[in-house]
């Protein structure tokens, strides 16, 4: 009976993640739930409204048991609300100090060490990647080129022999060779030459981490942790190398045909550097600020990187190749290196087993937004959609 009671979860999750992966996942599951933003606004009260109502009909609307909203506008005040539960086995609440998983917002911070790197000299935005790892795929792409997603590299995540070996386990121990060892094996289907066109792509990431420890002689979350969470003070953000996460802690989901399924344990190893850190509400907006102002960085090197900042014209989801399924991309309006930029903010998004994220920064005011939910593999980017209706009246 356990047996067949594991193969039906198995095969349900990888059904899952196959429709996640083309796009055709949407979710009629409607929660209802209290909202907290008492005690933690100080912004125009209809103007709090207005922005806690759009979190709640996107929550309705698209079936997420908990999310956390941070809003922080200098001279106007700051808003955090805390919507719904973190666990709906206990209907225990989500609050703002709750740690989640935060999927590939992970990238800006890797991104930012190999600008630090760059920096220091150690390497070149220039450089090619057959320079660190020559039997690699489209190794001629350079550091920038798979920065900015414009390498061509197949993306692991889209492989769905990985898919199903992940699911089948989630506390598997992946290295990051074995991750591009799966792009590789795709290697007769790049999306294209390098900087032939933008293509979202974990494997990069991945790649990214591993040159940094190649170059430095050191972990990367060790690099990440000395290097960005130490001098800012992230005292709730960690790379973590265990599938545990701190307390207190929001749970993940993904909803299966049978109902939500909890995958808050996941072994972190199966993103790397694309994607395993874990923080929470407040440090992420002490990292929206350093990663916008590139306070991290030297000037020249911020300019580089907002300079790169370049606009997604077409839809990057898609190609001609009758082999490949279709395939899901966060909705930036422009991408750089390691960083995009929606609706004239500028900043990261993430999406990870369990949780999907966004935060932004308003360059010219410094205004931050943050928001949180604990569910995964809507079809959508939830956090986007909720971003792009606040940006139009905080603009």
């Amino acid at each position: 009976m356990f047996i067949d009671n594991r193969k039906r979860f198995v095969d349900s999750l990888i059904e899952t993640l196959t429709l996640i992966l083309v796009l055709t996942v949407f979710s009629s599951f409607l929660i209802s739930s209290s909202c907290n933003s008492d005690g933690n606004s100080s912004l125009d009260p209809e103007l709090a409204q207005r922005l806690e109502q759009i979190l709640v009909d996107n929550m309705d609307e698209f079936g997420i048991p908990g999310a956390l909203m941070g809003v922080w506008i200098p001279g106007d005040g700051d808003l955090i609300i805390e919507q719904g539960v973190s666990d709906i086995d206990t209907n225990e609440a989500i609050e703002k100090d709750d740690h989640v998983r935060i999927g590939s917002v992970t990238k800006s911070f890797t991104v930012t060490v190999i600008l630090q790197l760059v920096e220091e000299g150690l390497i070149n935005l220039n450089d090619p990647l057959n320079k660190f790892f020559p039997e690699i795929e489209n190794s001629s792409a350079t550091l920038a080129e798979l920065a900015n997603m414009r390498s061509g590299i197949f993306n692991y995540t889209e492989d769905m022999k990985f898919i199903k070996l992940l699911i089948q386990d989630l506390l598997r121990k992946w290295a990051p060779e074995e991750l591009v060892d799966v792009a590789d094996r795709n290697r007769n289907l790049p999306y294209f030459a390098p900087d032939g066109g933008w293509h979202y792509s974990n494997t990069n990431t991945v790649i990214l981490g591993m040159i940094i420890e190649q170059v430095t002689g050191n972990f990367v979350g060790d690099e990440i942790q000395k290097r960005i969470i130490e001098p800012l003070g992230l005292g709730d953000t960690i790379y973590p190398v265990s599938p545990d996460i701190p307390s207190p802690f929001s749970r993940g989901y993904l909803e299966l045909p049978t109902g939500f399924t909890d995958v808050t344990l996941s072994d972190p190893s199966s993103s790397a550097g694309s994607g395993a850190m874990i923080s929470r509400l407040q440090d992420l907006r002490k990292w929206g600020e350093a990663l916008g102002t590139g306070s991290l960085i030297n000037k020249e090197l911020q300019q580089e990187r907002i300079d790169s900042l370049a606009p997604i014209v077409f839809d990057p989801c898609q190609d001609n190749d009758p082999e490949r399924p279709p395939r899901s991309c966060p909705e930036y309006d422009k991408y750089g290196i390691g960083l995009g930029e929606i609706s004239g903010w500028i900043g990261h998004t993430g999406e990870g087993i369990g949780y999907t994220l966004l935060v932004m920064l308003e360059p010219e005011n410094g205004s931050v937004v943050v928001i949180i939910m604990n569910r995964s593999g809507v079809g959508e980017h939830v956090p986007t959609k909720v971003f792009r209706e606040y940006a139009e009246i905080l603009n």
